[in-house]
């Protein structure tokens, strides 16, 4: 069953702030996360209602269907600060909901963007977890079209520019500023007020980018990768997305009807994407000029939001030309399919490991490539491929060869097909669902992605930065300590994703601060885990909060207990004194019951004993720093050695003296003479001297 703990990390590091208790008993109260600027709202539960923040009420018994999807549930809310009716989505931890992002979405002043009021993490009673929960404004007309097999709403020509293009467009440009593309832009995601003044975009915080889009509204090579690692995306791919939508509208077309999303992007590559949207149909003069720009397949050539800016406003722009694929005088035929292009055959091929692999050990296909593509650069990829491949796994030869034949496609190996900035994404929702991670952790170790950025380094903005990373991510795979391995790999590559532990399944945690409060909760369970931090926890705070448990590392991954204990209450304790999250008395009594093995560290009986007692009167105080005081105070410890090694010497003579005895006595015959000796002479000394000085005395004084 798939994990739905939402949320994801900080923008920065995550820091999560004073929390508000839950009224919901044994529950722990969410606390407040600060995104850069934006700090998630606390929440508790009263009377039914999920309270966000002091003037939000989120209605669990008033589900809105209409505003729901597979990623989300939508339910009724209402803002006290605010008139009108408002809906509340609660967000799946699978789908890498955008939390970096609220602020700045909040932030956008637009009428055509769909306002957000706030956000915030809530316990959901119905089914007894944390979730994200993002509050909006009610959408004031119906949607641009109703499901997948529906007709787009008409809209005349001339409307189309006013109230699609061109609100859509100033959007964008609000999202530019905000340092962010949209991501989610799409006809079923648009709303037409009545009377208002052009469409209102829908949210697109509630997954991660582009996760939601049906392929159709996805660039070729975006709409190829799975839904999960199709990455961040840009707002020239936003621009295309409206490109679709425009064309849609115009032709009264719905394009993902009777298609599947496969043939959908073999149309794409075969007819490119004009032609493809357009269907070979006539559509209005200015329309055709806006979706020739757009919808262009080469991202070189496709118009920026400048371009599409400068069309709003009436001025000329040149047109580009369209990518067209080169097609083959022959097909390859494969799989009793006949293909014309290098894009299609790998598609297919990353879709077919199997029967790829196969046609690749025979000579037809490089006999194809050579007589029909008349590409030096082509050919000297694909030989360099065979060679480095020469006697390696069949399937890395298949997802070399393909991104040898596309490579602007996504990296593809078995069955993950992701963009290099999608990665952490796709490996989240891996990990949230317990799934197999075995391929992403040998797409990292085999260096795909380095081969990826190799075939198209030119037209990357920081290829430098993407070889850095995953190369930093290969070294991770390599150490077996706790807090590295494919858990930092996920932290390190999204800075969306929210602690994936096994054990914070029921929870949102954003960050350190989250983590404490998800382990105060955890600790009034009986079925709480036995080790207090696991991977999943030590990389997510070395890698959002590195200064919280780096210095203490060597204890927290120790094999000797005591010092273990040691490391984690000192990273506890740290996390406790940043964040300021009050008093946590389950975590506290949690530390206490587990802190024996440091306390006999110590080896002054009387110390441990006097230990014990004060740690005992520390139950419930939640003082985390309290506790380490005691079992951590260098002072006490250098004292205790100082004693012991005192001890030592002297339990060290002792024994020397005794071994003497012990010597003596095995000569029992003997025993004591030569001392009865000793004795005897300096007694007859002694008589002797009396004697003499007698005699002189009575001879002198006579």
């Amino acid at each position: 069953m798939e994990s739905e703990d939402g949320a994801a990390p900080d923008a920065a590091p995550a820091r999560q702030e004073q929390p508000a208790r839950q009224e919901q008993p044994n529950r722990v109260s969410a606390p407040v996360a600060e995104m850069g600027s934006y700090a998630l709202l606390p929440s508790s539960v009263s009377g039914g209602k999920v309270l966000l923040g002091q003037d939000i009420e989120i209605f669990p018994d008033k589900q809105r269907p209409e505003f729901s999807s597979t990623e989300t549930q939508a339910f009724a809310a209402k803002d006290g600060r605010a008139p009108g009716e408002h809906f509340a989505l609660l967000c799946r931890n699978s789908r890498v909901p955008r939390v970096t992002a609220i602020g700045s979405y909040k932030n956008i002043r637009n009428p055509n963007v769909l306002k957000l009021h706030d956000a915030g993490i809530v316990y959901w009673p119905a089914e007894k977890r944390q979730r994200l929960a993002l509050v909006f404004d009610q959408p004031q007309g119906p949607r641009l079209l109703q499901g997948p097999k529906a007709k787009p709403m008409p809209m005349r020509d001339e409307h189309i520019i006013s109230s699609l293009i061109m609100p859509v467009v100033s959007a964008l440009m609000e999202f530019r500023s905000a340092g962010m593309a949209h991501g989610a832009l799409c006809l079923e995601n648009m709303y037409m007020p009545e009377g208002g003044d052009g469409v209102v975009i829908g949210e697109c915080l509630s997954t991660s980018s582009f996760f939601r889009l049906h392929p159709v509204y996805c660039t070729v090579a975006r709409g190829m990768a799975q839904p999960s690692g199709r990455g961040a995306g840009t707002l020239s791919e936003d621009l295309y997305a409206l490109g679709i939508c425009v064309a849609m509208v115009a032709r009264g077309v719905n394009l993902m009807n009777g298609a599947s999303p496969r043939q959908i992007i073999m149309d794409k590559i075969a007819e490119g994407s004009f032609a493809y949207a357009t269907g070979g149909e006539r559509i209005h003069g200015g329309l055709t000029e806006f979706l020739r720009g757009v919808l262009n397949d080469d991202p070189r050539q496709r118009w920026d939001l400048d371009e599409a800016l400068r069309w709003v406003e009436g001025r000329r722009i040149p047109s580009k030309a369209q990518n067209i694929q080169v097609r083959a005088a022959r097909p390859f035929v494969f799989r009793e399919e006949k293909y014309w292009d290098l894009r299609s055959i790998a598609y297919a091929f990353s879709e077919y490991i199997p029967e790829a692999a196969a046609a690749l050990e025979k000579d037809h296909f490089d006999l194809w490539i050579k007589r029909n593509f008349d590409d030096t650069a082509l050919n000297e990829r694909i030989e360099k491929v065979r060679t480095r491949e020469k006697g390696g796994p069949r399937d890395k030869l298949v997802s070399a060869i393909c991104m040898a034949l596309d490579p602007r496609a996504p990296v593809r190996y078995r069955d993950v097909s992701v963009m290099p900035d999608g990665f952490g994404a796709a490996l989240g929702e891996v990990m949230s669902r317990e799934g197999d991670v075995q391929n992403y952790a040998e797409i990292i170790s085999n260096q795909m992605v380095h081969t990826w950025v190799s075939e198209i380094f030119d037209e990357l903005e920081d290829p430098t930065g993407i070889i850095s990373r995953f190369e930093k991510c290969r070294n991770f795979l390599v150490q077996k300590m706790p807090v590295y391995g494919i858990e930092r790999v996920l932290y390190l590559l999204d800075k969306e994703v929210s602690c994936m532990s096994p054990a914070l399944k029921n929870y949102v945690v954003l960050g350190p601060g989250g983590l404490l409060m998800a382990l105060e909760d955890m600790s009034r369970r009986s079925d709480k885990p036995h080790d207090m931090l696991d991977r999943h926890m030590m990389a997510f705070i070395s890698v959002r909060e590195p200064k919280m448990i780096d210095p203490h590392l060597g204890h927290v991954v120790s094999r000797d207990r005591g010092y273990q204990i040691v490391g984690i209450a000192r990273t506890l304790a740290a996390i406790q004194r940043r964040f300021s999250t009050g008093p946590v008395p389950g975590v506290g009594n949690w530390l206490i019951s587990l802190v024996k093995p440091a306390i006999d560290r110590f080896y002054d009986r009387d110390l441990r004993q006097d230990i014990t007692r004060r740690m005992n009167k520390l139950n419930e105080s939640g003082d985390l720093a309290a506790i380490l005081d005691l079992i951590d105070n260098l002072q006490l410890v250098r004292e205790d050695m100082q004693r012991f090694a005192m001890a030592r010497n002297e339990y060290a003579g002792l024994v020397h003296e005794k071994a003497v005895l012990d010597d003596q006595l095995k000569r029992r015959g003997t025993f004591g003479r030569a001392t009865g000796r000793q004795v005897a002479m300096m007694v007859s000394i002694l008589l002797g001297s009396v004697c003499i000085m007698g005699y002189l005395f009575m001879r002198l004084g006579g």
